[in-house]
């Protein structure tokens, strides 16, 4: 975490030199290095498994309730549902962004799910598959937009070649952890569609993660969905087995 502090330190004395007058800024290396320095904070795990409370809001509806469990190694994510009963032993294996299963207890059976639909909720959720992601630097490229003595923000944009799930992400980046406390997505259109934000973020030596990690859909009158973190354990040991279609059946 010192480490990051300092990235985050050499990072903002270089971006300030870069800041327009307008609050906009020009490509730049520092934005990149930022994008770089958060990615990397946020994935010093080998592996994690958290627990997690899930309230679900539509607007004009009641408040809905789940339980997670999720697992997480490399870019393999295991989803397991604890809560309501009716979906209680539903599991969603994300191998990678175009290999996903689904586990129904009901059928006994495991599904794939078609891509192209990264994009859409993530079972009942406001978060979709793609808002899962954990790397945005292969594919996003950064420029500073402004810089102060605890934050930067960055507004990071596709890489020539890329096919990205959004045409633009603006990401607010607490400089002591390197890591990520709002992020604004934009449709090609220039539309803020969503807004997420993670807060109260607790550290295991220097590997971090918050507390609570809220998506607002601005496209669907504001409704929200709050992952509330119950329990959380990192470096496991997760066999790869877990993370494969056989498993979901077990």
């Amino acid at each position: 975490m010192t480490t990051a502090f300092r990235v985050g330190l050499s990072v903002g004395a270089a971006s300030l030199t870069i800041l327009l007058g307008s609050g906009s800024a020009r490509a730049d290396a520092a934005g990149d290095k930022v994008l770089a320095a958060m990615d990397e904070a946020m994935n010093r795990a080998k592996s994690h498994y958290i627990e997690y409370d899930v309230t679900n809001q539509e607007p004009g509806k009641a408040e809905t309730k789940l339980g997670l469990i999720v697992r997480m190694k490399g870019e393999k994510r295991l989803t397991e549902f604890t809560a309501p009963a009716d979906m209680k032993g539903t599991k969603v294996l994300i191998q990678s962004p175009t290999q996903m299963y689904v586990f129904l207890p009901a059928f006994k059976k495991v599904r794939r799910v078609a891509s192209g639909v990264g994009d859409q909720g993530f079972m009942g959720m406001t978060f979709s598959t793609d808002d899962f992601q954990t790397r945005f630097s292969d594919l996003y490229t950064a420029n500073v937009l402004s810089d102060d003595a605890t934050t930067v923000k960055i507004v990071a944009t596709p890489k020539a070649g890329q096919q990205t799930p959004y045409a633009k992400i603006e990401f607010t980046v607490a400089k002591d952890k390197m890591a990520p406390t709002e992020l604004k997505y934009f449709n090609a259109g220039g539309t803020n569609v969503k807004t997420e934000t993670r807060s109260n973020y607790t550290c295991q030596g220097n590997i971090c993660s918050a507390t609570e990690d809220k998506m607002v859909d601005n496209t669907k009158g504001g409704a929200w969905t709050k992952m509330t973190r119950k329990t959380w354990k990192v470096n496991e040991a997760l066999s790869d087995d877990l993370f494969s279609k056989r498993s979901l059946e077990q």
